[in-house]
């Protein structure tokens, strides 16, 4: 079991890249104080996307009633009429029978709409309800749906999951991961309807064939039921789901939100019983992790757009010869607040120059920030002001960049060599023509002389 991890991700809006990093490790100051019961917990910022805690997020897990998020989600995903009703047949009683499933008590051939079926599968955690969306989205077969569940687990990019079936009852052959799981809750809260279902706390369930009244049920999670939680109720937690088996033992996934700050946690595997205690240790974990990261982050304007950050040389402009340059957009960091800001490291990344004409906004270069010599993210630079370009000093640039070109020596070399071959054979041809003039001459002599 590794130490836990406080990571840090860079917030900045619009144009400017986000990564993450580590922001400390090995690092009391910025780990949760308290124990920690489960096996597997990753939690996560959702308002700039840090990883602020994890631990052994990618070990498998059995995902027990987990699954029903994915299961959810596709329906969601391929369903516009959530009035639809659908029957519930023998098959599915007969593999739910004699397993200790948690069930709504379906009957075969009851008539309940999608939308029941899917707070069924939410608050409940009802695995009928997720049997009967599987067998008629898998068009009668629920083979074919958890087909469908692997290949969007596989499109999310939770490349360590499995699915066996639609409602989590336990197959060695169906698990997951902590990670997995933040990504196909994250993707399925961004489907309409979802998270609406999701963080119900009572729901009732309108009347059936089978069933003439109304019933009402409570949300299997009791951090978010004031009435029934007692102890266990959290009141910045929400929903979303549990998950629990003898093999699994107890998974939860919640959100919980505080002063504007909104996280989603991830755990596996916590125990069902510790020395002979039986509890809720996984609600222990979501509150103590929770108190932690309200109690311990904070959001930071490290760069402000207005703030020019380095200086650097124009050519070209009788304008000026410096520029100066600023961030893209303001840098935002989710950081501990005890941290000194400047502490922070800034390494800037631009050229030795720049040629006018510059256009206020233009990307020059860029800022990495580091922290405890890791890399927390990375933003573009740009020019502070617009610089034009002088045209005598554009035209003698251009004249001296031809000039000092691989082509333009090659060419002045060719010309050097022809001046030279040109004088060589001057030289050669004058002498020559001398040496038959002095000839010439000569014989002119010897001719006058025999007269």
């Amino acid at each position: 079991m590794r130490k836990a991890i406080v990571t840090t991700f860079l917030t900045i809006f619009f144009f400017c890249t986000a990564v993450l990093s580590p922001l400390a490790t090995a690092s009391a100051a910025y780990e949760p104080g308290g124990t920690l019961y489960s096996q597997t917990a990753y939690l996560v910022n959702l308002d700039s996307g840090t990883v602020v805690y994890s631990k052994n997020e990618n070990q498998k897990a059995y995902p027990a009633s987990l699954t029903k998020i994915m299961t959810v989600m596709l329906v969601l995903e391929t369903e516009t009429d959530l009035q639809k009703k659908l029957t519930m047949s023998h098959a599915v009683r007969d593999e739910l029978y004699g397993t200790g499933a948690s069930t709504i008590a379906l009957e075969p051939g009851e008539e309940i709409t999608v939308e029941d079926l899917l707070y069924a599968c939410m608050v409940p955690s009802a695995c009928d309800a997720a049997a009967v969306l599987a067998e008629y989205y898998g068009g009668g077969n629920q083979a074919a749906f958890v087909e469908k569940m692997n290949a969007k687990a596989k499109e999310l990019g939770a490349v360590n999951t499995h699915f066996v079936n639609s409602h989590g009852l336990h197959d060695d052959n169906q698990y997951t991961t902590a990670y997995d799981m933040y990504l196909i809750t994250k993707a399925a809260l961004d489907v309409p309807g979802f998270e609406k279902i999701a963080t119900t706390v009572r729901y009732t369930f309108k009347a059936t064939n089978k069933h003439p009244e109304e019933r009402t049920y409570s949300h299997t999670n009791l951090m978010i039921n004031q009435a029934i939680g007692g102890s266990y109720y959290y009141p910045y937690a929400k929903g979303i789901k549990t998950g629990t088996t003898d093999e699994s033992g107890k998974n939860l996934v919640t959100m919980a939100s505080k002063d504007g700050f909104n996280y989603l946690l991830v755990t596996t595997g916590a125990p069902l019983q510790v020395e002979g205690v039986r509890d809720n240790y996984a609600i222990y974990d979501h509150r103590m992790l929770y108190k932690w990261a309200f109690d311990t982050f904070s959001f930071k304007t490290v760069l402000k757009t207005a703030e020019a950050i380095e200086t650097i040389k124009v050519r070209l402009s009788s304008d000026t010869d410096t520029l100066q340059l600023r961030p893209k957009e303001d840098i935002t960091l989710l950081l501990p607040n005890d941290v000194d800001l400047s502490s922070i490291q800034q390494i800037i990344d631009i050229p030795e120059s720049v040629d006018a004409p510059v256009e206020v906004g233009d990307v020059i270069g860029t800022v990495e920030l580091k922290l405890n010599n890791e890399t927390i993210g990375k933003c573009d630079l740009v020019a502070n002001m617009s610089v034009s370009k002088n045209f005598i000093y554009g035209i003698w640039d251009t004249v001296s960049n031809a000039l000092s070109s691989t082509w333009a020596k090659i060419a002045i070399a060719a010309v050097a060599v022809m001046i030279v071959l040109y004088l060589a054979i001057a030289v050669a041809f004058n002498r020559k023509k001398k040496r038959n003039r002095r000839l010439s001459v000569s014989k002119q002599k010897k001719k006058g002389g025999r007269r």
